[in-house]
């Protein structure tokens, strides 16, 4: 299989499955085992596919902002009911300790911000319920800061699907070089949005 008969197939997948795909890959990557996925890569492919396609650009955010916010919420009423018990178990005390300090400082303003943080997202979640923070207040920062993180990466696949066209002809030129520009494209749309994010911080 060529490079673009690859871009087919996952064009197809995220045509069938893109809402559904989207929204998984974004409720795992917030949580624990985050790592084990390619998640904000996937959600950025999500945006590629959908410019000049049957995905809905706003179906797309809306999806990985839905699975995000659920493993906020999910990880607050978890620390809620288990206190710190479960970072205990994961030898996870380090980044729940953080977690812990940054609310304690910054309140609102850590919430929305860290909440953007690969590895402390989940862990200021599960602190806020630790803390029993409230409900709605965290629900509001949780959601802006999910929204903020999947339409950056959403908006960055889809400025870069508006160059698929002169994409598609670069590999089509390039045979077996194809492999090495797609993975440059991907490793592209990965890196800006990790430089974006930053800025955000």
């Amino acid at each position: 299989m060529n490079s673009l008969e690859l871009i087919l197939q996952l064009e197809h997948i995220y045509n069938s499955w893109g809402y559904v795909l989207v929204f998984f890959a974004s409720l795992v990557e917030t949580s624990p085992i985050g790592f084990a996925i390619p998640g904000g890569l996937i959600v950025a492919l999500g945006g590629f596919f959908a410019y000049n396609n049957t995905l809905s650009l706003s179906g797309i955010i809306i999806a990985g902002s839905s699975g995000m916010l659920i493993t906020f919420i999910l990880a607050y009423l978890l620390g809620k009911k288990t206190g710190l018990i479960l970072a205990k178990k994961l030898k996870q005390e380090f980044f729940a300790e953080q977690a812990k300090i940054l609310l304690k400082n910054h309140g609102a303003v850590i919430l929305t911000t860290s909440l953007l943080a690969t590895l402390t997202r989940f862990w200021v979640s599960y602190v806020a319920g630790v803390e029993k923070y409230n409900l709605i207040k965290f629900i509001f920062y949780a959601a802006l800061a999910a929204l903020t993180w999947n339409s950056l990466l959403v908006t960055i696949g889809y400025l870069a699907g508006s160059e698929r066209t002169n994409l598609e002809t670069w590999l089509s030129r390039f045979g077996i070089l194809s492999w090495g520009l797609v993975g440059l494209a991907i490793s592209i749309i990965y890196i800006k949005a990790k430089r974006e994010f930053k800025s955000l911080k």
